[in-house]
């Protein structure tokens, strides 16, 4: 009877959510889930100049890749340079002296997992969860294993006018902006563009003004 109630608990439950309507998955998929964090003592309208290098550190499973400078990373610097400067800030030489600095890194992961669905995967043609004998402890009989490459792209706004005498540097603020990545490389930085500039519609109190 137990059984038999759990079953009809479960199929239940699969026709309710069968009402509900679907997130847009494409959609989902296609941008990058933006946080952003900042230090909320930070008087933003007090600095007024910043820097940011045309590079971008690059973080892969290989050793070799360190350093990005090609046209791609330029133009995730770019997007930087135009929110900050739409800001009211101005971008300035390393060595005059800027209020703000940048660091900006991307992360590469290839991602691999193994899931088990459970006895209920593939509604309503279910198999009974002792159809292959009883073990303890049990276990599923299949599984399925996936690989998904991510792209990660972080930004940290560090405080370089207040440097203190040992040279430590304050982070003012920083956005964190990730998720699937494909094979086509232009889609994947204008990913990573779009979520640059969602980080600054998500930080309004970043102005110079």
């Amino acid at each position: 009877m137990k059984r038999n109630l759990l079953i009809f608990l479960i199929a239940a439950g699969l026709l309710t959510a069968s009402c509900r309507k679907s997130p847009d998955y494409d959609q989902l998929s296609s941008n990058f889930v933006v946080i952003t964090n900042a230090d909320t003592s930070v008087a933003f309208n007090s600095f007024k100049t910043y820097y940011i290098s045309d590079t971008i550190t690059y973080l892969s499973s290989s050793s070799k890749d360190t350093i990005l400078f090609d046209d791609n990373a330029k133009k995730l610097v770019q997007a930087v340079k135009d929110n900050m400067n739409a800001r009211g800030y101005s971008f300035v030489a390393k060595n005059n002296h800027p209020d703000i600095g940048f660091n900006l890194g991307v992360v590469k992961t290839l991602n691999v997992g193994v899931s088990y669905p459970g006895w209920w995967w593939g509604y309503p043609g279910w198999w009974d969860p002792w159809y292959w004998g009883w073990y303890y402890p049990y276990y599923y009989p299949w599984s399925i294993t996936y690989v998904v490459t991510t792209g990660t792209v972080i930004l940290d706004m560090v405080d370089l006018k207040d440097a203190n005498s040992k040279q430590q540097l304050r982070v003012l603020w920083n956005g964190y902006m990730g998720g699937a990545v494909g094979s086509d490389v232009g889609t994947n930085v204008q990913r990573g563009v779009d979520a640059i500039n969602t980080s600054f519609k998500q930080s309004p109190y970043i102005n110079a003004n």
